[in-house]
């Protein structure tokens, strides 16, 4: 009798989050099955519940559908300590992607987060692949002992809405220019230095995105009791509705402190076309190059006099929009090489 062939490896992406656009595009690219699990989402004080439900839930899940290979976010950094647990009594493989080292982004100096350090070592010691979406997470997660490190650096895909003049009008009536600043949330972002830089220029709309739930307190604390009339927080939008403002947009800002964060929203502009305005970091340098234009700090009167100078010289938001499409196209280039490497690594598991 012959040998009956085996087929390809069943992989499962898991992240434990409402949403993760990252794993969503991985997991498109490997076919995977892609999994969310999500509870009690945000208040700290609620984490034990939460995680306590998520790696029970996580078990069953993985009991139930028998992978392979799993593909598990991290943070949190008990996902993949749950689905390591599996793979160690089954005899699987565990793939991490680490959206950040999440005892530095979110924890760092503090005695929680030395506790969470330990366990990604751990953790990432014994996964069978850890992959990260610039190479400054990348080696930091080799210098915590981590093997086969591998950069599979972010993607979205090409937006496929014009500029819209009906969009700008819904959203910025009457102004002549109309920006976007898309946010998570975290507090080293200044959105108090893009309001600022806005309010001094009365052409521009600036329009602010992102979780109500994490910014409403601080965006009205920015805004005060009379807001600036060119500026608007939208919270989350609907995903068409979303989309198309990007590409009517003139340009974007994502200004921050935090040091290793390559922000989602950079590359969503760059998917179309629109310029953007982005604190210089070597995450962004790495990927982006001279494609975007940088301002050297977050104080808020050096953007402001960035911002200005963008704005008042429209030949500057031309060729920068050329740029951000060069850059894209190389882009495009990379990912499709990187997803080609996880494909075969993949194989190779099976």
């Amino acid at each position: 009798m012959h040998e009956q062939e085996k087929g390809p490896p069943k992989v499962l992406c898991l992240a434990w989050a409402p949403s993760s656009p990252r794993m969503d595009e991985l997991s498109k690219e490997i076919s995977a099955k892609r999994v969310n699990l999500s509870l009690l989402y945000g208040p700290m004080f609620l984490a034990p519940f939460r995680y306590l439900f998520l790696f029970l839930r996580t078990l069953i899940l993985l009991a139930s559908e028998g992978p392979d290979i799993v593909f598990a976010q991290n943070p949190a950094i008990f996902c993949p300590l749950t689905c390591l647990l599996y793979c160690k009594l089954r005899r699987k493989k565990l793939l991490i992607d680490h959206h950040c080292v999440w005892s530095v982004k979110t924890f760092s100096g503090t005695l929680l987060g030395s506790i969470i350090y330990k366990i990604e070592c751990f953790v990432d010691r014994a996964a069978d692949l850890n992959s990260a979406p610039h190479s400054e997470w990348g080696k930091m997660l080799a210098r915590m002992g981590a093997k086969k490190v591998s950069v599979i650096y972010d993607y979205v895909s090409r937006n496929q809405f014009k500029r819209d003049k009906e969009i700008r009008k819904k959203y910025a009536p009457g102004f002549e220019i109309v920006s976007m600043a898309p946010h998570g949330g975290h507090p080293l972002e200044r959105v108090e230095s893009e309001v600022f830089a806005i309010a001094q220029n009365p052409r521009a709309m600036l329009l602010i995105t992102g979780p109500r739930e994490k910014m409403n307190s601080k965006i009205s604390e920015i805004l005060g009791r009379t807001p600036p009339p060119n500026v608007r927080f939208l919270g989350f939008l609907p995903k068409v509705e979303y989309e198309r403002l990007k590409a009517s947009s003139d340009f974007a800002l994502s200004i921050t402190d935090e040091p290793y964060t390559l922000s989602h929203a950079l590359l969503e502009f760059a998917a179309s076309f629109v310029p953007v305005i982005s604190t210089r970091q070597k995450a962004v340098e790495e990927l982006f190059g001279d494609s975007i234009i940088y301002v050297e700090s977050s104080e808020r009167n050096e953007v402001a006099r960035r911002v200005s100078e963008v704005i008042n010289n429209p030949q500057v938001l031309q060729d920068f929009s050329k740029r951000i499409a060069a850059k894209f196209e190389e882009m495009t280039a990379m990912h499709e090489e990187s997803i080609r490497d996880l494909r075969k690594m993949i194989e190779r598991m099976s």
